[in-house]
């Protein structure tokens, strides 16, 4: 198991931690993770972290799973107010780092070597029980702070690990950067498979953006990278064909629907300069990763999600009929170890156990092809993917309708939500707008607020979507 860390010999390099200046071994990481268990106790605790890319957050990540207890990611810039929330929702037995413990919680601060000083609750045992499966919670909108939660067990977490490691042939001298937030479910997956074969990280908080990212990336011979949608963009304005990079081996993208344009685009240059590029599907619900093109399969595949990882399985079916046929459309299904236990919304929901027997349904409708790859064509549930973040628009229209005092109804499609406002004023529209970006810290180019004298409803009074998103939606 990948959180273990004996495999691999205590004087292997780790990982790197910018804003420390350092590089740590596996000896360092085990160390320091040790002293973090230590410090909980044999007791299984509900762990809550804050964490940016560093050693600090990945050494706690793995003291938590080495001492048994569960832990919930969050990034260490999430809104105040929604933290808070989360914290009183689900009542953590530790808190990191300290100064994430809201006034009045009767938390000690402890001293950890390497980790710093942890919140740990005066009253151990106080909370509910934890299933003793548990492992990992993770947002099941990204980092948005919403309560929801996908409850992954250690199997589930461990099987994730090792199936993206022998997709992605991964091998102890691969080297990736963590572009992308450790507490995401897919910047996660790059630290846990990573590890899993005895490799090193660089870990960073840098935009891929910015110049000294990829200095970075060339003075620490980096040897590959994952992004989302919105990264590609990215990486196309800055020209990123251009850019020398002798290390390079292979780059990766999920998080969301990578247009067969630019994959193309992106295919030609993996070709052109000999590096791998790997398009995939997943879910959170999933650990992360369901499917994957092989990366000498993409160029005649554009727009498929590809086939499952090893260990799963990935059909499509109608009402509940296995669809046989090929080019026949219907409900995405996938199968296998590291499917979720289930959701959670509140503490007591962390004592049930497995309520899905390793079957998930991701929300999305489409077709397998004669040679088995399969292709998305819709979703079945309210969400959208800005920019890799997974956004539940019945819950961002809750938010906006409790702290605007209007009516409002969420709509969209990828890279792009729209609030619609029922108010007689344009500032409503404009408030709604700020609101979406500051609290999801979503780019203002994938955001819009529209005002309306009265939004669409039926006889009932439920809101017609479909009318709603015509024309305030492009």
């Amino acid at each position: 198991m990948f959180w273990d860390l004996d495999a691999t010999p205590p004087s292997t390099p780790a990982l790197f931690d910018e804003a420390q200046g350092r590089w740590f071994t596996y000896g360092d990481l085990r160390a320091a993770a040790d002293a973090f268990a230590e410090q909980l106790g044999g007791t299984k605790r509900l762990v809550f972290l804050f964490a940016d890319n560093g050693f600090a957050a990945v050494a706690a990540y793995l003291g938590a799973l080495r001492g048994g207890h569960a832990v919930f990611l969050a990034t260490g810039d999430l809104d105040a107010e929604l933290g808070v929330h989360l914290i009183e929702t689900y009542g953590p037995d530790v808190i990191w780092p300290m100064t994430r413990v809201p006034p009045g919680l009767p938390m000690t601060g402890h001293q950890v070597a390497g980790i710093g000083e942890v919140g740990i609750l005066n009253v151990p045992g106080a909370g509910p029980p934890l299933h003793p499966d548990l492992a990992v919670l993770l947002s099941t909108s990204g980092t948005t702070g919403s309560p929801k939660l996908a409850r992954l067990s250690y199997a589930a977490v461990q099987a994730n690990a090792a199936s993206i490691a022998e997709y992605l042939e991964q091998t102890p001298d691969c080297r990736p950067i963590t572009s992308l937030p450790f507490a995401y479910s897919f910047g996660l997956s790059v630290v846990n498979s990573h590890l899993q074969v005895g490799a090193s990280l660089v870990t960073t908080n840098r935009p891929i953006v910015l110049a000294e990212f990829w200095k970075l990336f060339r003075a620490q011979s980096c040897t590959s990278f994952a992004g989302v949608p919105y990264t590609y963009q990215l990486l196309e304005r800055i020209r990123f064909g251009t850019t020398e990079l002798p290390s390079l081996r292979m780059f990766t993208q999920a998080g969301g629907r990578l247009d067969p344009e630019r994959q193309g685009r992106f295919h030609q240059l993996a070709v052109a300069k000999g590096w791998r590029f790997y398009v995939m599907y997943g879910a959170t619900e999933a650990t992360a990763r369901i499917s994957y093109v092989p990366w000498d399969r993409l160029g005649e595949k554009l727009g498929s999600i590809g086939i499952a990882i090893p260990g799963g399985r990935l059909w499509v079916e109608d009402e509940g009929r296995v669809v046989e046929e090929a080019g026949a459309v219907g409900d995405i299904v996938y199968q296998g170890p590291n499917v979720m236990m289930g959701y959670a919304e509140c503490r007591a929901d962390l004592a049930k156990g497995d309520e899905l027997g390793g079957v998930l349904k991701p929300g999305d409708i489409g077709y397998r092809d004669a040679d088995g790859f399969c292709y998305v064509t819709g979703r079945t549930k309210r969400f959208l993917k800005i920019f890799g973040l997974r956004v539940n628009l019945d819950e961002a229209e809750t938010m906006l309708e409790v702290r605007l005092g209007r009516p409002v109804a969420c709509v969209g499609r990828d890279d792009l939500l729209v609030a619609v406002v029922e108010s007689p004023s344009d500032s409503f529209a404009e408030q709604a707008a700020a609101l979406v970006r500051e609290v999801y810290k979503i780019h203002k180019s994938a955001v819009r607020g529209v005002r309306t004298d009265a939004l669409a409803r039926n006889s009932s009074g439920k809101k017609i979507y479909r009318d709603i998103a015509d024309p305030p939606l492009p």
